[in-house]
């Protein structure tokens, strides 16, 4: 089971970073990965993503491409042909750079984005000596096939209340995924936040509970600020 450092978790959580320092715990392996997604589409069939050893010990890794799709708010992951990554296995020295390039082995669909995810596994040796036990690295990076037409998400948003709290909806209606990086929920002077960091494919609904210190009664009118990769959102929203 990988871990990202507490730097790779803020860092992820910015649509915009430049790369993101995964680390697999502290007598592990780090690694410097960027960007931190791929796009891939009919006119760009072929991307590089640089990985660089952030740590003092070699490592060796392995790549493997993943389908990506959803079942409600779950993750759903397939071994697939329809991307090519390479190098399949290197080594990383201490300090050193590694080019891996991702191309598409299959046609763009006509009206739908595709997802993928690409895994860089280590492949884990002997831990050093008084280090204790090692924890393999495996992270994941998005890769997304554009369609022929223009793509974009569209979030419909729905509130619900709950014996647990307040479950907030979002459908994506359009072609193009959508990542919720944060949420907040304004009912009068109250505010429920909430750090998303989720991905939402075409046609998929994910689901985050917000908690207020008094709940609104059904019915209530709250106003949602969200921030997504694709920019701001605000909307209001009833109680249901």
């Amino acid at each position: 089971m990988s871990r990202p450092s507490s730097r790779a978790a803020h860092a992820a959580g910015w649509a915009g970073c430049a790369f993101v320092l995964w680390s697999a715990c502290a007598a592990g392996v780090s690694l410097e990965v960027n960007p931190v997604r791929l796009t891939l589409s009919r006119a760009q069939s072929v991307a590089a993503l640089t990985v660089r050893n952030a740590s003092a010990q070699p490592t060796v890794l392995h790549l493997k491409v993943m389908a990506w799709t959803q079942d409600g708010a779950r993750d759903q992951y397939a071994p697939t042909r329809d991307l090519l990554a390479t190098p399949p296995i290197f080594t990383l020295l201490p300090g050193a750079v590694q080019t891996v390039r991702v191309g598409l082995r299959r046609a763009v669909d006509a009206e739908r984005e595709l997802a993928y995810r690409l895994y860089l596994q280590e492949i884990p040796g002997a831990a050093p000596a008084g280090t204790g036990v090692r924890i393999a690295l495996r992270l994941g990076v998005p890769v997304f096939v554009l369609p022929q037409v223009h793509a974009a998400p569209q979030l419909r948003w729905r509130t619900e209340h709950t014996a647990g709290g307040i479950l907030l909806h979002a459908h994506n209606t359009g072609n193009a995924h959508a990542r919720v990086v944060e949420l907040k929920l304004v009912a009068g002077a109250e505010t429920a936040a909430h750090a998303a960091g989720a991905y939402v494919l075409p046609g998929q609904t994910s689901r985050w509970r917000l908690d207020f210190q008094k709940a609104p009664p059904p019915g209530a009118r709250l106003r949602l600020m969200t921030r997504t990769d694709t920019g701001d959102m605000h909307a209001d929203v009833a109680l249901e």
